[in-house]
């Protein structure tokens, strides 16, 4: 009866965890740090996963407001102190509670190519300020 519990069990998760991959997925992905920026306290992670053409993105942040919508943006540059003078390279859709999940129409490995940064604003007004950036690379 154990061994058939244990059987049973291991079946279970096995499979939960095969439903939640996604053709061309290989399932967990590749995450990155996120730290703080201005003193916002802000820190967290981005997850990238790959689709072939396209890239899924979750970025994930601790010590946000609830109910505060922030934008997020892939900037190009070779840090987050040197991000591109020519605008956000990509837009993500905004953060609402700590999360925001988006997909990118660039591959995975381009992203991470170390040409890109994601960054992270305390509002999604004009003219607001980064909270937390992270460097994307290999």
């Amino acid at each position: 009866m154990k061994r058939f519990v244990a059987a049973l069990a291991a079946a279970l998760l096995t499979t939960a965890a095969a439903s939640a991959q996604t053709p061309g997925d290989p399932g967990a992905g590749t995450q990155r740090g996120i730290e703080e920026v201005n003193n916002s306290g802000q820190v967290g992670t981005v997850t990238l996963f790959n689709g072939g053409a396209n890239t899924r993105v979750l970025v994930e942040l601790h010590g946000t407001i609830p109910g505060r919508v922030q934008s997020v943006r892939f900037y190009r540059g070779p840090s987050c102190d040197d991000i591109g003078s020519s605008g956000p390279a990509y837009y993500l859709t905004d953060m609402k509670d700590g999360a925001s999940r988006s997909v990118v129409k660039a591959p995975e490995d381009k992203l991470l190519s170390g040409n890109y940064n994601v960054v992270v604003f305390s509002t999604n007004a004009a003219g607001s300020r980064a909270t937390a950036c992270g460097h994307l690379y290999q």
